[in-house]
């Protein structure tokens, strides 16, 4: 099988962290080739049995592997074969336990993705973001308003807020680009976790002048607070999604 043969070639001699379960090794090995193109879409997977050779495994990790790759939008199990890979662009639902930039989670290149900046300016004493950072009012935020249009509509607004202190530095070029490249490749900035709050409002007069609603008055708003490695707060913000462009995923585990 050409495509099997092709896909060992990058795990010749796969090695697994002992914090990881195997089903998940698997998982997430899968999903990088994914992710970064080495598996293409409408592709399909190895057997299990030759997954079970490839990886070392028992068929039960290698079926928990898959399944959790089909329940999160990445292959399609076939009954009587073996899995395809999905079309994984950017309306496949997004891991409310990841951070990922759009770059990242547009890595096939399967949608052209254009960042626009629409405001850059610095804030200085609001109420909202001294209690977020427990600070006083002399400390100031670069706020950055950004829309990004996929596939030529405009279907997303983000509006971030930066500690000066830690991000002492943005400009049109960096915004438009990747900011969190930017803060982990040139600023050295450990990113760790994010706090997320999702809810479906009314849009705003911001979001209505920026963003291509078309029949929708209504947005799926992301609120978040992330953080440093060290705990340090460094960015509070939001991204708005026109409703019918976004879908979130999430793995819950009943605890009895």
């Amino acid at each position: 099988m050409v495509f099997y043969s092709r896909f060992k070639e990058g795990n010749k001699s796969p090695k697994w962290s002992g914090k990881v379960s195997k089903y998940k090794a698997v998982y997430n090995d899968i999903k990088t080739k994914i992710n970064d193109g080495i598996l293409p879409p409408k592709q399909e997977l190895p057997s299990e049995s030759e997954l079970m050779q490839e990886y070392g495994f028992s068929k039960d990790t290698i079926r928990k592997a898959l399944s959790l790759l089909e329940m999160d939008g990445y292959i399609q199990k076939q009954q009587g074969r073996t899995s395809i890979v999905l079309e994984h662009n950017l309306s496949t639902p997004q891991q409310l336990s990841e951070i990922k930039t759009v770059g990242e989670l547009n890595r096939p290149l399967t949608h052209q993705v254009k960042t626009t900046l629409t405001s850059l300016y610095i804030v200085q004493g609001e109420e909202e973001l001294m209690q977020i950072f427990n600070v006083n009012d002399q400390i100031d935020f670069y706020r950055i308003g950004r829309v990004r249009e996929i596939d030529g509509e405009a279907v997303e607004y983000e509006v971030s807020y930066f500690d000066r202190r830690i991000v002492p530095f943005i400009n049109r070029e960096i915004a438009e680009q990747s900011i969190y490249h930017y803060l982990e490749s040139e600023l050295g900035l450990k990113i760790s976790y994010s706090q997320r709050e999702i809810v479906f409002r009314y849009a705003n007069e911001e979001e209505k002048s920026t963003m291509d609603l078309g029949e929708y008055n209504m947005v799926v708003n992301v609120t978040s607070t992330t953080y440093l490695a060290d705990g340090r707060p460094f960015q509070y913000g939001s991204i708005s999604y026109r409703p019918d462009k976004i879908t979130f995923a999430s793995t819950a585990k009943r605890h009895v």
